[in-house]
């Protein structure tokens, strides 16, 4: 995976983007946000797990929708894994779990 990260760098490098975190002030503070904003994300789940447990219904839940998000997740993982980066993986992580849970809630009611 290592080459695949080394190929990675060089691309950007090769087409003149951006590195991380930025170097002006303004897309480094944009850059700190993001990192924010994909830890904060999954408790966005939170609200639909805690209806699904606490009615114990999941009426009106798509059950292939939350499957397919799962399964986008786990891709998102895999390109955090190759790219190495801790905060995606560790949003994307989180992600998955309450994404199961929801797929495991709807399934059990």
């Amino acid at each position: 995976m290592s080459g695949l990260h080394h190929l990675h760098r060089r691309m950007r490098i090769s087409q003149n983007l951006e590195p991380f975190p930025g170097r002006s002030f303004k897309i480094r503070v944009l850059d700190y946000i993001m990192y924010v904003v994909g830890i904060i994300s999954p408790l966005a789940l939170l609200p639909q797990i805690l209806q699904i447990y606490n009615t114990k219904s999941s009426v009106g839940v798509s059950l292939l929708t939350w499957v397919l998000l799962a399964v986008a997740n786990v891709l998102w993982i895999i390109y955090a894994l190759v790219h190495k980066d801790k905060i995606l993986l560790f949003s994307s992580g989180l992600m998955i779990v309450f994404h199961l849970a929801i797929v495991a809630g709807i399934l059990m009611y």
